[in-house]
């Protein structure tokens, strides 16, 4: 956690005072069905780390207000209702602060949220009588009848913010910024108005590496005096599958060990859940290997008794430059107390020829097409865009029927997740099975949002074609094997 080092004024305290009973008496909470309705009441740490720092740090001059801090950033988790918050100040500071032909806004994080984050401010003034007579909620504007102040809700673009002079703009999720540009129009806008006393604010969550735009933002916070900045996360030393650790994130009455702990098994990699619930800037993707040595090798100390005699499936993954070939054979078992776990057998070939640097296709075709007529797989699933020359030559010159499974996101995000819970459950048996264990060790997580995770690799020295192949045959026995309704699990 970081929070710039603040001082209040007297002044500065009763003016936070009136603020806060100015959004608690009016402000409703919208986002949430079961506070809907109910007073919108700040919470300790909202308080002394948002709340004070904006509206008590500041003095009097010619008799004006002057803030402190015109510009700030406020970084909180996922799920600590920062959008919800944005509307209620822009809300409040409009009431508080009356200006004829104010314009206060919200910068939306994507096209979609515009309208999200304008419901609710419209929301909250029909909850409350008073404001429901005093503004006017266009489509687009919402206007105060007496003063012709403006509330808007505009995209993240910077031409969207041209010609415009906000005395309160909050800029939701900055983590999706690219560049500065969206940045530097709203607080460009801001300098003719100056003596008004502008409010900039950046509310957001961490972004996904450690560089861009928010990364530099932060860095360089501290040589901006009138910059505020408040950061809820973990810290770069915390272990963040430590439970103890979480601690520091259980500040909001709603956030407890077991919702931590939900959204740490919920996650669909260990980089998001870094990112949105410990709110950490994530570090290099060499850093988020799939699977610990550790998980690994409690795998390999299990017996690994494949049956060609059982069922099973077959996950080939056809090499494009400096990969392998590999070709995986994977089928479920259950043990005699009826516990399922899964068996594998490879053939890797990660050796091309030294003269023309290929593979021996016809070898590894007469392999597949082997094990297919004297063992008759139950699928054999393949990359037809990786090797439409072999899927042919099956079909036409074995009549060997293959099943695709293109490798994209929504494929192998799938077909990854089989894998992980395979993994991290123990029911995975790699006995023999060398180079499939070292290709799931070199497997590092790429987000692929919305679909969840895939495997991914961080070098092209470092092979993962027979997690790939594992995880394609996997799925194959998951959607065309395991669902098929004469198929009975086998028991041993």
């Amino acid at each position: 956690m970081y929070r710039t080092p603040t001082e209040y004024s007297p002044d500065g305290l009763v003016m936070a005072h009136d603020y806060e009973r100015c959004m608690s008496s009016m402000c409703k909470h919208v986002a949430n069905d079961e506070y809907y309705g109910t007073p919108f009441l700040l919470e300790d740490f909202q308080r002394e780390n948002i709340w004070l720092p904006l509206f008590a740090c500041g003095e009097v001059r010619g008799g004006r207000w002057r803030r402190t801090h015109r510009r700030a950033i406020i970084g909180l988790p996922s799920g600590y209702g920062k959008t919800e918050m944005a509307a209620a100040i822009v809300l409040t500071v409009a009431t508080m602060e009356v200006r004829h032909n104010g314009q206060y806004g919200v910068v939306a994080s994507s096209i979609d949220q515009v309208k999200n984050i304008f419901e609710k401010i419209a929301t909250m003034i029909k909850l409350n009588d008073t404001w429901a007579k005093q503004w006017e909620i266009g489509t687009k504007v919402i206007t105060h009848r007496e003063t012709g102040a403006r509330i808007m809700v505009l995209p993240n673009k910077a031409d969207a913010l041209e010609s415009w002079h906000f005395n309160v703009l909050v800029f939701d999720e900055m983590h999706v910024y690219k560049d500065s540009k969206v940045w530097d129009a709203g607080l460009k806008g801001q300098k003719s108005i100056a003596k008004t006393n502008p409010l900039a604010i950046g509310i957001t969550t961490a972004a996904d590496a450690q560089e861009g735009f928010l990364w530099d933002v932060l860095r360089k916070a501290d040589k901006d005096p009138g910059m505020y900045v408040y950061w809820l996360g973990l810290d770069e030393k915390d272990d963040i599958d430590d439970p103890r650790a979480w601690e520091k994130l259980m500040v909001a009455s709603w956030i407890d060990w077991e919702s931590i702990e939900d959204q740490r098994n919920t996650a669909t990699s260990k980089r998001s859940f870094e990112r949105y619930t410990a709110n950490r800037f994530p570090g290099k993707k060499d850093e988020y290997s799939c699977f610990s040595a550790r998980q690994l090798n409690a795998l390999v100390r299990r017996k690994n008794d494949f049956d060609f005699c059982k069922a099973y499936t077959l996950g080939i993954d056809g090499a494009t430059s400096g990969d392998c070939y590999a070709i995986v054979a994977y089928q479920k078992r259950t043990d005699e107390k009826g516990k399922s776990y899964s068996c594998t057998k490879e053939w890797v070939f990660d050796t091309p020829d030294e003269d023309t640097g290929h593979y021996p296709l016809n070898q590894i075709m007469q392999l597949v097409a082997g094990l297919c007529q004297k063992h008759w797989p139950e699928v054999v699933a393949i990359d037809p865009n990786r090797m439409i020359v072999m899927d042919s030559q099956l079909r036409d010159t074995y009549g060997i029927e293959t099943t695709a499974f293109a490798q994209n996101n929504a494929t192998m995000c799938q077909a990854t997740a089989i894998v992980q819970h395979l993994v991290k459950s123990k029911e995975l048996r790699l006995k023999k099975c060398p180079k499939l264990k070292q290709h799931l060790a070199n497997c590092i997580e790429e987000d692929r949002e919305p679909y969840g995770t895939r495997f991914g690799k961080d070098s092209k020295k470092r092979k993962i074609d027979a997690a790939i192949a594992l995880a394609i045959a996997s799925l194959a026995w998951d959607k065309l094997v395991a669902g098929r309704e004469h198929y009975v699990p086998l028991n041993d």
